[in-house]
């Protein structure tokens, strides 16, 4: 990868972080990245294939990130196994608090989402798990794996960008220790998927 996309890659994904795609203009990409602004053009053909570039990036990044969690979780029984890899996931979005808030400006925009090739045989072993859970009785029967993941992920997004700020408005804290932090996050939303 060129210098000039690696740099615009990582600075389009800031300000699209702090701004959203419509928010973000392209002279504060260029000038965070120290490119000329035709370097846009020559790498992504535009703005938009930019952003575009940034989430799929995003996601790819991510989902190294959570992948040894993943092929540890897909070994182990499914409630330790589903802790492990929703537990790597919160992980890899408390780690990446740009990518948590991308996706959430992506969900709030009309653009359409880019995902990288693949994605989606990626989830594959964390469906199986989930699919185990529910024929050995762990996990609900009647609540189908997407929802069930759709649920976690929503709240890992949420909770890793808007935990802090709950616990301002509550005037009490969240616990310190990031590991019993996550924990704690995780056991609540296994909590809901078991009988």
């Amino acid at each position: 990868m060129s210098d000039s996309r690696t740099a615009l890659l990582a600075a389009a994904a800031e300000q699209f972080a702090k701004y959203g795609p419509r928010g973000t203009r392209v002279q504060d990409i260029v000038n965070a990245a120290g490119v000329n602004e035709r370097m846009i053009y020559h790498h992504f053909g535009s703005k938009d294939g930019l952003y575009a570039a940034v989430m799929r990036d995003q996601r790819y990044r991510l989902g190294e990130a959570w992948l040894p969690a993943v092929e540890k979780a897909v070994t182990m029984d499914p409630y330790p196994g589903m802790r492990l890899a929703l537990g790597g996931l919160f992980d890899a979005f408390l780690a990446r608090p740009q990518s948590a808030a991308l996706f959430a400006h992506e969900a709030l925009g009309g653009a359409p989402l880019a995902v990288p090739a693949g994605a989606g045989e990626f989830l594959e072993p964390v469906r199986q798990l989930y699919e185990r859970g529910q024929a050995d009785g762990v996990f609900a029967p009647d609540v189908p794996f997407a929802t069930a993941y759709a649920t976690a992920v929503c709240a890992l997004i949420a909770v890793s960008l808007f935990g802090r700020r709950f616990a301002e408005v509550l005037n009490t804290g969240l616990d310190d220790d990031p590991a019993r932090f996550r924990d704690q996050v995780v056991r609540q939303l296994l909590d809901g998927m078991t009988r």
